[in-house]
């Protein structure tokens, strides 16, 4: 029975990867900012365990580790993230701006160091992080979300070079983008077919394909 630890499940995609991989029979490590009012994980039918994860606090990280040492993870699906507001040019809010680099960047990379003895000891050996498009330079042909872009391009960034840092030790390291989910107003994609499909990607790529930037539907996104 394979073990995944996945981090942002008081809500969302967080709460959804959870139930699929408790679903397929997978010991499931829910982390939430308040385990105590994440009513939707708690409730979650199989073997889940749910603990208290603040990403921005790196201490918090550094604990969590050290409790759960000794146990392979076979999938760590790091998908604790904030993704608005989005303020214009001209009305940059870097109180935010250093939030979110916290919670988005900083808190995901802290968290492959930490955790990294606990993925190498396991069979699968596999490191996802939830990014977006907006990270994609590339892809940027309207500006603005200064914020959040920079702070999923420097995610990006990060899993490139995890991919090759961890490359000997057999680590997968994938950028997943979970499409235009329907966690907000508006989006289009199921939260449910979002999460399968990430999860589908997660199981059928192979150690070559480590460092890849890929959506939901296994489409490749330019960096």
């Amino acid at each position: 029975m394979a073990t995944v630890l996945v981090t942002g499940c008081d809500t969302g995609l967080g709460v959804e990867f959870a139930r699929q991989y408790a679903a397929d029979g997978c010991r499931v490590i829910a982390t939430c900012l308040d385990p105590d009012t994440a009513s939707a994980t708690r409730a979650i039918a199989g073997d889940v365990h749910t603990m208290k994860l603040d990403v921005s606090d790196l201490a918090a990280i550094d604990a969590l580790a050290a409790a759960l040492r000794g146990e392979p993870i076979d999938i760590l699906v790091s998908n604790a993230g904030i993704g608005r507001p989005h303020p214009p040019f001209g009305k940059t809010d870097y109180a935010l701006w250093q939030r979110m680099l916290a919670v988005n960047l900083i808190g995901p990379a802290r968290i492959a160091e930490a955790f990294v003895e606990h993925v190498a000891a396991s069979r699968m050996k596999v490191m996802a992080f939830v990014s977006s498009r907006m990270g994609s330079i590339g892809l940027n042909l309207t500006g603005g979300s200064y914020a959040y872009r920079s702070s999923k391009a420097g995610l990006n960034a990060v899993v490139r070079s995890l991919a090759i840092d961890l490359a000997p030790r057999e680590i997968l390291v994938l950028a997943l983008h979970p499409g235009w989910a329907k966690t907000e107003p508006n989006a289009r994609v199921d939260v449910d077919r979002s999460v399968a499909g990430m999860r589908a990607i997660i199981e059928r790529t192979s150690r070559h394909e480590t460092g890849s930037f890929l959506a939901f539907n296994d489409t490749p996104l330019p960096w």
